[in-house]
């Protein structure tokens, strides 16, 4: 298999056997499988996932949401898609090996961009609930993913985004460049780091109404970066094979801590409805 982009390289920062690759939401967290565990939860409380629920996870990693939404919420059923074969490979048997076997079935390995064409044998009118955990950002297109997931959702169906949007205020020509060069690293596109305004824009455009937003900026880029310190002089220190292996998450960290200090950028909790017209 070729080197993705996307891959397994997480594990190093979970504890246990979790392989958790969010920026975690830290409020009353101290480890970051925890804190990765507590940003789901905020999630699924903003779209109130339960035991009616039928989701379609749009960026399910290695498995650890997929395991949370059904023995912690019970949900009725799982399709998913991932744009990483290793991840999707190892979400797959982390499943079986719970025995959740439908579920299992029910994911793969796609972009979002495909979303229209995926051939999973769940009816889709059955879905009700879309979720996308701190992955939109890395879409070809977020606008588009909207789109795609409003026709995607049966009547009164709900999405929910944990996602980074620009904050409102004007910025430099260095915060600009440093921060276009950072999404060019990160693979991330610049069309999809928007300000409010123009995210709540895209849902509406979609056909979304009954938009929420929670900022929880101050529960995940500075506690992230602090726990990284920490974690890599203390714990980490024997599981990383070479200090090389530390650098994304280093580079990540600072410039989220720079960029939320500078007031650039912010992170929300998104949900909306599809209401019958």
């Amino acid at each position: 298999m070729k080197a993705e982009f996307h891959d397994l390289a997480e594990k190093l920062l979970n504890s246990d056997s979790h392989y958790w690759g969010n920026l975690g939401y830290w409020q009353n967290s101290s480890e970051y499988s925890t804190a990765c565990s507590a940003l789901a939860d905020q999630l699924a409380v903003a779209v109130q996932l339960n035991q009616n629920s039928h989701l379609f996870d749009a960026g399910f990693g290695c498995g650890d949401q997929l395991l949370l939404w059904l023995e912690k919420y019970r949900v009725a059923s799982i399709q998913g898609i991932n744009y990483s074969q290793s991840q999707t490979e190892l979400a797959k048997k982390r499943l079986q090996d719970q025995d959740f076997q439908q579920a299992a079935n029910q994911i793969q390995f796609a972009s979002v961009a495909d979303m229209s064409e995926l051939t999973l044998t769940q009816s889709e009118d059955e879905i009700n609930t879309v979720l996308a955990l701190d992955c939109a950002y890395h879409f070809p297109s977020r606008s588009d993913f909207l789109t795609k997931s409003f026709k995607k959702l049966g009547p009164q169906g709900k999405i929910g985004l944990s996602d980074i949007v620009l904050a409102d205020n004007d910025t430099d020509l260095y915060q600009r460049f440093i921060l276009r060069s950072m999404l060019f690293l990160s693979r991330i596109p610049v069309k999809n780091i928007v300000r409010l305004e123009h995210y709540q824009k895209q849902l509406a455009d979609a056909g979304f109404d009954q938009i929420k937003v929670r900022d929880i900026s101050e529960h995940v880029f500075l506690p992230f970066n602090n726990w990284l310190v920490h974690y890599k002089s203390d714990e980490g220190q024997s599981k990383a094979d070479s200090p090389w292996a530390w650098l994304k998450y280093d580079v990540t960290a600072k410039f989220l801590s720079w960029a939320y200090r500078k007031n650039i950028l912010r992170y929300v909790i998104v949900s909306a409805e599809k209401n019958p017209k």
